[in-house]
């Protein structure tokens, strides 16, 4: 799995609702930078949680994305490296 910064956060999740990035995910208090890419990607239907996989509001933390079927497998990645 590569990590790549793509620059401003609303232009990675253009590109993720676009298919042209596979995941996105991000910790810390930028909410309000996710939650118009956050309804692009769901309007284009990608999954859309928090880091965890539990529900994603302006409330979260964090936030994960991608399409639905990779969706679980960067989150048990995520699990593993945030518990340490």
């Amino acid at each position: 799995m590569a990590v790549r910064n793509l620059g401003p956060v609303s232009l990675q999740l253009a590109h993720l609702a676009a298919g042209r990035v596979d995941a996105f995910w991000q910790y810390g208090p930028d909410q309000y930078n996710w939650l118009a890419g956050a309804l692009l990607a769901r309007e284009a239907g990608a999954e859309v949680t928090d880091a965890a996989g539990q529900g994603f509001d302006r409330s979260s933390g964090s936030i994960a994305m991608a399409a639905p079927g990779p969706h679980r497998e960067p989150l048990g990645a995520l699990a593993t490296v945030h518990r340490r």
